[in-house]
């Protein structure tokens, strides 16, 4: 999170007269003073307009003289994290501020930040408040507005710095690790063998021995263990490579609030993603929302930030998975991973076109966990038909994934890479109204 450029141009100032009454009492006491020359009037007068400059003058110093700074030490977080922010304000004026009100003009925040405090007059008050955010997506901080007077209630001065920053509120993920993503390439080991030639070969498991196999990928050791022949089969580098796919088409998802089939659909994508890159995989990711993303299968410490940003922001569109799975049309050795709450089988055939079987793996959200109707027995038929393999992940695996999230906020663990959670050790500033 970048700040904006400082200047006087990001700062406004309003200066309101609470007593409008005063002008007219002073003027009322000279007119008076000069028809009648009584010295009561002359008292009342100097008074009445004393106190008026005192407040003007203790008002425009303090405009001159505060300055606020606050900082956030996060670029991005899990949701259900709670971000602390150190704010700093400082009066140079040679009054105090008697009373000081902060208040974020944020509209993403659900309870913006408000501060009430004090300042003497050439110090510092810093404050700590916590920002926790329960959802994912981009929350923006600022601008600000600071409000503070004179001690007789004269005037009220307020301060506008139009300065913002954002956060990106990730989703909250799961270890996953019980889930089997079918392993990519085509079909045969000589197809395999034959497209990696010039490229790594990695053992991808093990086999029943077929007629024609290789003596020298027969394992011996796993054969006594298995009293048969059993020999290893062989996976191109490439096909570590994971395509993950996710319907956000709206009419197919249900549910409410926080606990919808497409927050699982995300907190699901994020979580296989974030594994797949831990495992040294290179994954891409493709959804249709509001608008397309598509993100080419990487496996740098940038592509992680672009895919939690990518589903961090995802929301519903109008367009139906077939028509993202006719988008692209990704390697033939990676494995394809689907991700849908819907009960519609149209979508079957066209993931099988492109692809061979046993690289594609369907996880089906079930709707009608979340009050929603479409029953996926005729689905999951299909997919049984097409040989592709599916699983079905309950609902319950949402609420587990914020719990989880809460867990770990209360017991301190860090859920990212420090070097992804704390770009370069910069921070993020909203820089001082001077």
């Amino acid at each position: 999170m970048q700040p904006e450029t400082q200047g006087r141009s990001s700062r406004g100032a309003e200066l309101r007269l609470n007593t409008p009454l005063l002008p007219a009492l002073v003027a009322l006491c000279a007119v008076e003073y000069v028809l009648t020359g009584y010295r009561g009037w002359l008292v009342v007068l100097l008074a009445s307009a004393g106190l008026w400059l005192l407040a003007a003058w203790w008002v425009i110093s303090l405009r001159r003289g505060l300055e606020i700074d606050r900082k956030v030490h996060l670029a991005w977080a899990s949701a259900g994290e709670s971000v602390p922010e150190h704010v700093k304000i400082t009066n140079k004026s040679r009054f105090p501020a008697i009373w000081l009100e902060i208040l974020d003009e944020s509209d993403t925040l659900a309870t913006p930040l408000r501060l009430v405090s004090d300042v003497v007059q050439r110090s510092t008050r810093r404050r700590n408040p916590v920002h926790q955010f329960k959802r994912r997506g981009l929350y923006t901080l600022g601008p600000t507005r600071l409000r503070t007077g004179d001690p007789f209630g004269v005037y009220t001065l307020t301060l506008h710095d139009r300065h913002s920053g954002t956060i990106l509120v990730t989703p909250p993920q799961l270890s996953l690790s019980q889930v089997r993503i079918s392993p990519g390439g085509g079909s045969g080991d000589r197809k395999r063998l034959s497209y990696a030639l010039s490229r790594e070969i990695n053992d991808a498991g093990l086999r029943e021995y077929v007629a024609g196999d290789s003596l020298k990928r027969i394992s011996w050791r796993a054969s006594a263990h298995h009293n048969e022949l059993v020999v290893r089969q062989m996976e191109a580098a490439a096909a570590k490579d994971w395509w993950i796919f996710v319907d956000l088409e709206a009419s197919v998802q249900a549910g409410s609030g926080q606990a919808t089939t497409l927050e699982l659909s995300i907190v699901l994508a994020a979580s296989l993603a974030m594994r797949g890159l831990n495992e040294h995989r290179r994954v891409g990711l493709a959804l249709i929302g509001p608008k397309l993303t598509w993100l080419e299968p990487r496996a740098d410490l940038a592509h992680r930030w672009r895919i939690l940003r990518a589903l961090a922001m995802a929301g519903a569109g109008d367009r139906p998975l077939e028509q993202l799975l006719r988008a692209g049309n990704p390697s033939r050795t990676a494995s394809l991973v689907v991700i849908t709450p819907t009960a519609l089988t149209s979508w079957v055939s066209v993931v099988g076109r492109p692809h061979r079987i046993g690289t594609i793996t369907s996880i089906l959200v079930d709707p009608t966990e979340f009050g929603g109707r479409g029953d996926q027995s005729r689905l999951r038929a299909a997919l049984t038909h097409s040989r592709i393999a599916y699983l079905r992940m309950p609902g319950s695996l949402l609420e587990e994934a914020y719990a989880a999230a809460r867990r770990d906020r209360l017991s301190g663990k860090m859920r990212l890479d420090t070097r992804t959670r704390y770009l370069a050790k910069s921070s993020s500033t909203w820089q001082s109204m001077d």
